[in-house]
Order: structure tokens, then sequence, then C-alpha cells
């Protein structure tokens, strides 16, 4: 009868799939980004076979994570680093199937338009991942200090990305394929944000595995709101005022209004800078609290699909009613953000 591996035997044979399954997942990232740089649509097809190995070594960690907790009694920090590694094994496997499908839509892409923002945006991708990797085998958890924060660089990367596709668009009239363009622009960009997010999972189970349920490395961010009046936003300014005080800093509040010229400018000691509707930065931004009339269609047309909308009509109120009425419907949001740990 074969003899049982020790513990740490198979801690080990673990830790070399996952390596193994992650150098596949990073060689794929470096010939598309060499293709991004010097498109040759016959390197692409490396990216498929090496896919097939990462599905293949998930399939043979998942076996031996299995035999650990049925042969051994994994406890504390070596449960958790069992835990975690499956948790990522799954992470990597659904990279390599992005990377894959990130190929196919580059194969014969015309990115004559985007070239620059995406090899730009593949940069903090690759960042990403190797600020995770050094974490996992280099336990160099300093890495990954400042994760979220390279993750947003991915975002507002995508964002300008969709913008350039909005503008293919408009050449529908005349181009019967530049629907075709941007969508495929779209897509490409939303498979590198995506392995970003998983590079950010693993990160985070990466810290689980150190830490416990402690993750004191990991930074969060803080949740991004934006209110808005027509009242030069003083109204708004109240209430942003209110709300970051009693959150204690764990959101972050922009003050806007749809009028800021002569006598609506709002002049006071609060610290929210008021700007223009027209001039407010969209960036991670999860709500908008609009405290006036009913945005008209083409600016809602300005406001980002992830971003959620909440109106409350106050612009006919009294200041100190309007106020009053603004900090009861405040108390309701509040108690649902106090409550959540989300990362925007």
């Amino acid at each position: 009868m074969a003899r049982i591996p020790t513990l740490e035997q198979q801690l080990s044979n673990m830790k070399r799939l996952l390596r193994l399954m992650c150098d596949r997942v990073h060689a794929s990232l470096l010939v598309v980004e060499q293709h991004l740089h010097i498109p040759d649509s016959e390197a692409l097809v490396k990216v498929v076979a090496l896919d097939s190995e990462v599905d293949r070594m998930e399939t043979e960690l998942d076996e031996t994570v299995l035999q650990i907790f049925a042969t051994q009694q994994p406890r504390a920090q070596e449960l958790r680093l069992v835990y975690a590694t499956a948790k990522i094994a799954h992470h990597i496997e659904r990279m390599g199937d992005a990377v894959e499908s990130l190929a196919r839509q580059l194969a014969g892409a015309d990115l004559s338009e985007s070239r620059e923002l995406l090899i730009d945006m593949m940069s903090h991708v690759k960042d990403l991942f190797s600020r995770a990797y050094a974490a996992m085998f280099e336990e160099d958890l300093s890495r990954i200090q400042e994760i979220f924060e390279l993750d947003d660089a991915v975002d507002e990367c995508q964002t300008a990305v969709v913008a350039i596709a909005k503008d293919i668009f408009l050449l529908a009239h005349r181009d019967p394929q530049a629907v075709e363009r941007g969508l495929k622009l779209i897509s490409i960009a939303s498979k590198l944000e995506k392995v970003a997010d998983l590079c950010c999972n693993w990160a985070e189970q990466t810290d689980f595995a150190a830490h416990g349920l402690a993750r004191r490395v990991l930074k969060k961010r803080r949740l991004r709101l934006v209110l808005l009046d027509e009242k030069g936003g003083s109204l708004s300014a109240r209430g942003a005022s209110w709300l970051t005080q009693e959150l204690s800093g764990a959101v972050d509040v922009t003050v806007a209004t749809k009028r800021l010229n002569g006598e609506d400018v709002f002049a006071s000691s609060h610290p929210f800078p008021v700007v223009r509707f027209d001039q407010v930065s969209w960036s991670r931004c999860f709500l908008l609290v609009n405290l006036g009339r009913a945005l008209a269609l083409e600016e809602r047309e300005t406001i980002p699909s992830k971003t959620m909308v909440v109106e409350w009509d106050f612009s006919g109120e009294p200041d100190g009613e309007a106020e009053l009425k603004v900090r009861q419907r405040l108390s309701g949001l509040l108690s649902i953000l106090a409550r959540s740990d989300i990362s925007i």
C-alpha cells in the first residue's frame, strides 16, 4: 500500500501546482502585451494552449486539497492556507479564461484609436499580478498595500476606453463596422478589468491565509457619493457634512449643483468644494443623490451605468425644512452604508 505523504509534502505540492498555474497565466499576459505592441495574431494561439494547461492544473490542485483534508488534520495557519489556495486557484483559472477570451477578441481587432490606452491598462494589470504573486510566493505582503489604488487606475483606463467606443458608435451612420468595433473594444477593456479584479481577490485571500480574519494589510477604499442640488451647493454641502461626520471618514462625498454663478455660489466654511454637475468626475462613484428636480435625459446619459441614482426633490422646500428632510432621508441611507464593507 502506498505511503501517505506528510502534510508538509502535500502543502509543498499544492503550492507548486498553484505557482505553475500562475506562471502559465503570466506567460499568457506577456503574449497579449506583446501583441498590443507588435500585432501578431498567430502568437495569440499560445494563449489557448496555456489556458488548457491551467484548467488541467486546477483539477489536479483540487484533488490535492481534497487529499489533504481527507488524510491530514491541518490547523490554524495551515488550514487557512489550504482553504485560501483552493479559492486562489479558482481565481487564477478564471483569470486564464479571461486572458484567453481577451486573446480571441484581440485577433484581428482594429485598435488604432485605443492601442496606447490599452497598453497602459495592461501595464497596470501586470503590476497587480506581480504584486499578488510576490505576496503569495515570496511572502512579501507589503506589495499589496496599495493594490486597491492600482485597481482604480485600471478602472479609470476602462472608463476612457468606453468613452472612445462611444465615439466610434457615432460613426455607425457612415461605417457599418463601427458598432462591432466599438463593442469589441468595450469587451477587450472589460476582460482586462476582470483580470485586475481577480488579482485583488487573490491578494485578499493571501492576506487571509497570513492574518486570518484580521486582514489589516489591505486598505479598503472609501465609498464615493455625489450629492446634487439646485441651490448653489448649500443643501448638498450640509447633507455631506452630516453624512461624513456620522460615518467618520468612511465616505468620500462630492458636492455638485446645476447652477454655479453669481449669487448662486455657495460661500461658507464647509470643507466641500462645489462643482457644476457637468464637471463631476464619476470615477468609482457608486451613488448619486439628487436633491433637486428630476434629471433630464441628456444629464442621465453622462452618468455611468454602474452609478446608482436616488432622486429626492427638495427644490421647492424652504431651506430649513429641506435640510431637515434631507437629514431624515440620509439617516436611512446611513444605516445601510454603516453596515457596508464593500469596496467600490
